[in-house]
């Protein structure tokens, strides 16, 4: 019996615990997006604060303008809500991508907690958010001229917000 038999497997299963230990080093919320450096997706759909008006791709050339994307249903999003609001307070732009969430619960929403947002895009279906590469709420672009520059996916809060 060759002695590459006996040493094999015990190769493998190093390489498997080497490959296993940096995986659990990672930090599943930086997910690097295909989409940094790229001209954020052409679209259009209604404003969810005034739905016989169109938003577009348009909205953010010539500014940096973050993005956030939230729903009503998302518990995540009311924790970072006021982090929100204190970046409007500041007179820092957000413009809100309401995700997969109907208007009447998300105005209810707005209504009760207040709104940090300059424009509200309601993308109802999730056509936008899957161009975007969304994968939950809330998650947040920061575009750039019509460029997204930096995506982060989870709450937004003044120690993530230090780091961009």
């Amino acid at each position: 019996m060759s002695r590459w038999v006996l040493i094999a497997p015990i190769l493998v299963v190093g390489a498997l615990i080497a490959v296993f230990a940096v995986g659990l080093r990672l930090d599943p919320s930086r997910v690097p997006s295909p989409l940094i450096d790229q001209p954020a997706p052409a679209f259009e759909l209604p404003s969810l604060r005034a739905p016989g008006e169109l938003l577009s791709e348009r909205q953010f050339e010539g500014q940096v303008s973050i993005v956030n994307v939230w729903a009503s249903w998302c518990i995540t999003c009311r924790v970072e809500h006021p982090y929100l609001m204190s970046l409007n307070k500041k007179g820092i732009p957000v413009i809100g991508l309401n995700y997969k969430d109907e208007e009447n619960d998300a105005l209810e929403w707005l209504s009760k907690f207040g709104n940090p947002y300059k424009k509200i895009i309601h993308d109802y279906k999730g056509t936008l958010a899957l161009d975007l590469g969304v994968t939950g709420a809330p998650e947040t672009f920061l575009v750039s001229n019509g460029k997204i520059i930096a995506h982060y996916q989870g709450e937004i809060n003044e120690s993530i917000w230090s780091q961009v």
